[in-house]
């Protein structure tokens, strides 16, 4: 015989409650990502804390938003530090490529047309790498930058379509917002564009670490569920 589960108004407050502070969670995450992001230095420190967020939320866990972001911002500020000017780096030889590009005739020559085609490759292999390799920074904090490209590099080629997905889902919410009030960006873009980001890279992270490490991110993510 079935057994039906009757709601009391106490428990509809209570999953109200619940819902609201998840969402008001991501609305202050990104509160916080905008404001520490004024000053360009604290950008990558401000994204780091904002995926460290993210990605415990994509997990099923509920950190406090606050702690969870200045603790990943204080840790990772150099890592991410350095992760952003890797990435400005190659990203201005792309720019610079394109510049160049564009004064080319491309029906004339071939090489011109083969030298375009490796920089559009570049161009979306940095953007892919990136997806990987700052939710690795977040989740597998030991890990030197050198390891985390070469890491993000090897899933992005061993998942290539889903990680293309993941990406053109986490530009939804960019394109989506230009259509939008300028306020948007500031309570909900960059949030949502972390949180696809985050959960959509880790069904493929979750395949590839170690059972132990797995099991403990597991039981971190259960322990965080159990907390009053």
């Amino acid at each position: 015989m079935m057994t039906r589960r009757l709601s009391t108004p106490r428990s509809e407050r209570a999953e109200l409650a619940e819902h609201a502070e998840g969402w008001s969670g991501f609305v202050l995450a990104n509160i916080l990502w905008a404001i520490l992001s004024l000053p360009v230095v604290t950008l990558p420190a401000a994204t780091a804390g904002l995926f460290a967020y993210m990605s415990a939320r994509a997990r099923g866990q509920q950190p406090d938003v606050v702690s969870t972001f200045f603790g990943a911002f204080r840790r990772h500020w150099r890592k991410a530090t350095l992760l952003a000017c890797l990435d400005l780096l190659v990203g201005g030889l792309v720019v610079l490529n394109g510049l160049i590009f564009a004064r080319m005739d491309f029906t004339a020559d071939l090489l011109a047309v083969l030298a375009r085609s490796v920089t559009l490759f570049v161009a979306l292999a940095l953007l892919l790498i990136n997806l990987y390799a700052w939710s690795l920074l977040v989740l597998l904090e030991t890990m030197s930058v050198r390891r985390l490209i070469s890491s993000a590099a090897a899933l992005v080629f061993s998942h290539p379509f889903w990680s293309m997905g993941v990406l053109a889902a986490a530009a939804l919410p960019v394109a989506f917002s230009l259509l939008l009030p300028q306020g948007i960006f500031v309570i909900a873009t960059a949030s949502l564009c972390a949180w696809i980001v985050c959960a959509g890279t880790w069904r493929v992270i979750r395949v590839h670490l170690a059972p132990e490490l797995l099991a403990s991110l597991q039981a971190h993510s259960e322990s965080s569920q159990n907390l009053p």
